[in-house]
């Protein structure tokens, strides 16, 4: 799986970083005070999991 986190500065997102995960609690509890996080498969062509 690919994590993508993301900051926000007023209404844009920025993308601050991209990695690779066996687990979406512990990406979760890494980033917690991110503004999204968007999780996807290897490929990066199915959406898995956003928060």
């Amino acid at each position: 799986m690919i994590a993508i986190i993301y900051s926000c500065i007023g209404p844009l997102y920025i993308k601050i970083a991209e990695e690779k995960c066996e687990n979406i609690e512990e990406i979760k509890s890494k980033w917690k005070y991110a503004c999204l996080i968007e999780v996807f498969d290897d490929k990066k062509e199915k959406l898995l999991y956003t928060s």
